[in-house]
């Protein structure tokens, strides 16, 4: 009886972006739209991030980055967090695996997702979160592989 061939993401699933935000060790960091373009850039430089989720009480309203910020002032001279917020905002669900994720921030050209449970914002990933992940999955199937060959080549452990 032949054995049942399994797919690489049944041996090795990804990671969905639910388990990624819950191993971030930082916690949410969220501006208003009545901020200021300084005070949003402030927060951004003392937690050492790039973009902020925009929430009117807990309803996502938009978003902001530092581009956003740099454009919108010194070009445009908006002082507030709702002048110069995107508000075409793609998300993704906890339960979203991350090459899925991966592909919509490259057709959308964007570089940070938030990730929303209904209409509550969990956390936001970056690019360098998912690049992390595919790394992270990459290294232990190169290391399932070998250890794998190296069980082929030597079925029993007393020919090592």
């Amino acid at each position: 009886m032949r054995a049942r061939r399994r797919t690489l993401e049944q041996i090795m699933p990804f990671a969905t972006v639910g388990e990624l935000i819950a191993r971030k060790r930082q916690p949410l960091v969220t501006t208003a739209p009545s901020a200021t373009a300084r005070a949003a850039l402030s927060e951004m430089e003392e937690k050492d991030i790039g973009f902020l989720p925009v929430l009117e009480g807990e309803k996502l309203v938009g978003v902001v980055s530092e581009r956003d910020i740099a454009r919108g002032v010194m070009l445009h001279r908006r002082m507030l967090v709702r002048e110069i917020m995107t508000t075409r905002v793609h998300t993704v669900a906890p339960e979203t695996k991350v090459p899925e994720c991966v592909v919509l921030m490259h057709r959308e050209r964007i570089r940070h997702l938030p990730v929303l449970s209904g209409r509550a914002v969990l956390g936001v990933l970056s690019v360098r979160d998912l690049t992390g992940s595919l790394i992270e999955r990459h290294e232990r199937l190169l290391r399932r592989l070998h250890d794998e060959r190296v069980t082929l080549l030597f079925p029993y452990p007393s020919s090592y």
